[in-house]
């Protein structure tokens, strides 16, 4: 792990996605399995953090009371995008307006309703601590620490895709004979130097475009838009608690979680989890 900057930034957000797939299998066909593979999941990142955490200087739980504001705005909009992606925003809002919860369509409903009563609420706390806790760690660590302190440069992102798209099947095979890929050649490898020479909380133009381009990938459609105005909104967090760490983002992104949560079991809503 302490060969290359990426390696224990990388690691847990790569195993949490590969627990993606068990996951939603669960869900779907063996409800009562999906409280276990979900500890299984966050527990084996808890560990990989908690095992690397001395790589890994950045990953702090100071708080600063930026966090909580930041939150909350992000918590707006990310609901209230949701709400103009579905095309009910005004539904909703006067809903919302007249003391009344949002009317859940039929598929909003999920997993919990299929557990019981009793084992349903241990999916809703477990999930509660997942996605407050254990999730703007290793988040946090991979979009506002790796993506955008390793790609914070447009020229040497560029020759470090070159170089990587070399050692490609197929791909590679033609690249390497590329006048754009010996003059990639020529350099050394960019990624770690970037990561290495970018002090966290910098920001560049590019850097926060490909952290927050990343980050937005990572969620399901429907909460794309909502995904680009939090990752901004985190970067410039960052930018002015840099001095603490991830620490204030971390909170800032536990408290947004929370709240969609909150707000998932007043309306029934369960589209936003």
């Amino acid at each position: 792990m302490a060969l290359h900057p990426w390696h224990p930034r990388l690691v847990p957000f790569a195993v949490y996605g590969i627990f993606l797939a068990p996951i939603g299998l669960a869900r779907t066909w063996i409800p009562v399995a999906y409280p276990f593979v979900y500890v299984v999941q966050c527990g084996l990142v808890v560990w990989l953090l908690w095992r690397y955490r001395k790589l890994l200087p950045e990953l702090t739980l100071t708080f600063d009371w930026l966090a909580v504001p930041v939150a909350v705005i992000v918590f707006v909009a990310w609901v209230g995008l949701g709400w103009l992606v579905d095309g009910d925003f005004a539904v909703r809002w006067h809903a919302l307006l007249a003391g009344a919860p949002p009317t859940p369509s039929p598929e909003d409903f999920r997993t919990p309703h299929l557990m019981g009563p009793v084992l349903g609420w241990i999916a809703i706390v477990l999930r509660l601590l997942g996605m407050s806790l254990v999730v703007p760690l290793f988040e946090e660590l991979f979009d506002r620490s790796l993506i955008l302190r390793s790609l914070s440069h447009w020229r040497q992102t560029a020759i470090g895709v070159v170089q990587m798209a070399q050692d490609l099947p197929l791909i590679g095979d033609w690249l390497i004979h590329t006048d754009l890929a010996r003059r990639a050649s020529r350099h050394a490898p960019t990624f770690g130097p970037q990561f290495l020479s970018t002090p966290l909380g910098r920001l560049t133009g590019f850097g926060v475009l490909t952290s927050t381009t990343v980050f937005m990938f990572s969620h399901v459609n429907r909460d794309k838009p909502a995904a680009v105005f939090c990752g901004l909104s985190f970067c410039l967090l960052l930018a002015a608690t840099r001095k603490k760490g991830l620490g204030p983002v971390i909170w800032a992104h536990g408290i947004t979680n929370a709240l969609l949560m909150v707000y998932t079991l007043h309306t029934g809503d369960w589209q936003f989890l």
